[in-house]
């Protein structure tokens, strides 16, 4: 994913005028956790073989810090009202031929037929009750 060209209001000015949406917290929170795992492989990896002044436990406060920035991210994921049908059409259009998009677009896309299947059929009645389940299940 390329979270900064998405999230940096220099690159992307619809950023000034729309606020976060519940997808993009999500991908902040997904991206937090990558960000420790890879902390947590290069603390591994200087454990094992030191280099210079750098050691192990200069890892552990990063660790911290990761672990902070994703339960602050999973606290404001399940405080937002979540994302409409058209909000998500929106997101779809944004990036539909951004590189490296594709798998993202593809499962949205999927999701959306699952939703106008429900509500052709009077079985859901909450839409953003839906999305938020669907965005606390990454």
């Amino acid at each position: 994913m390329d979270l900064y060209r998405y999230f940096h209001p220099q690159h992307n000015p619809r950023l000034k005028k729309v606020p976060v949406r519940l997808i993009e917290l999500a991908e902040l929170e997904q991206a937090s956790t990558e960000l420790k795992h890879a902390l947590q492989r290069a603390q591994a990896r200087t454990q094992s073989a030191p280099i210079g002044a750098i050691r192990d436990e200069h890892f552990s406060d990063l660790i911290i810090a990761a672990d902070f920035i994703i339960e602050s991210l999973s606290t404001l994921s399940k405080a937002h009202p979540g994302d409409s049908t058209e909000t998500l059409l929106n997101m779809l259009e944004e990036r539909r031929n951004a590189p490296g998009w594709e798998n993202w677009a593809s499962l949205l896309r999927q999701r959306l037929d699952l939703l106008s299947q429900f509500d052709n059929m009077g079985h859901l009645r909450d839409k953003s009750l839906y999305f938020q389940h669907a965005a606390s299940d990454k």
